[in-house]
């Protein structure tokens, strides 16, 4: 498992999976990251092995607060991209880890200083003054929670790169 060091070169920083994009846009893919972050970048990107013309990548990245919410704006508009970006709290606020794949769409949780998704007590509250059957209250926290994206992504999130395996599960 990838651990973040528990103080980051910047303001924040973080994690971008590309689980899969086509070959057709990862040049663009690379400008636009690079933009976002302000500095030139080349991926190495591989082969996915789970979805046939699509290829993987990562980066840890540096920047200032926000850019994981910069670089998944930039990114989700791209067609038939699968990924993962996980931005670490720092300096008082919360991380963040969005998740997005094209059949569901992007997920985004807040991430406590412990890599914890955090759920917090108005969110429950609602949950709970709704009156639904246990089963509908646990559809809904698993909904919080990003469930239906997690179930998504885990194949993706086994796969090797670089010789390492992958597990997009980050703690800080």
């Amino acid at each position: 498992m990838k651990t973040l060091p528990s103080v980051g070169f910047g303001p924040t920083h973080g994690y971008l999976y590309i689980h899969a994009a086509p070959r057709a846009v990862l040049k663009n893919l690379e400008w636009g990251i690079a933009e976002v972050l302000q500095m030139p970048l080349s991926l190495k990107w591989e082969p996915q092995p789970l979805l046939s013309g699509s290829y993987k990548s990562e980066i840890a990245w540096n920047g200032i607060q926000g850019s994981g919410s910069r670089l998944v704006s930039s990114l989700k508009g791209w067609h038939y991209l699968t990924f993962e970006l996980f931005e670490s709290s720092s300096q008082g606020s919360d991380g963040s880890l969005y998740m997005f794949s094209p059949e569901l769409g992007l997920f985004r949780g807040t991430v406590g200083p412990h890599g914890d998704l955090v759920i917090n007590e108005n969110q429950i509250q609602k949950i709970l003054n709704e009156n639904k059957s246990p089963a509908l209250a646990l559809e809904d926290i698993e909904s919080l929670l990003g469930k239906k994206w997690d179930d998504a992504l885990e194949p993706y999130r086994h796969q090797s790169i670089g010789g390492e395996e992958l597990d997009a599960r980050l703690s800080v």
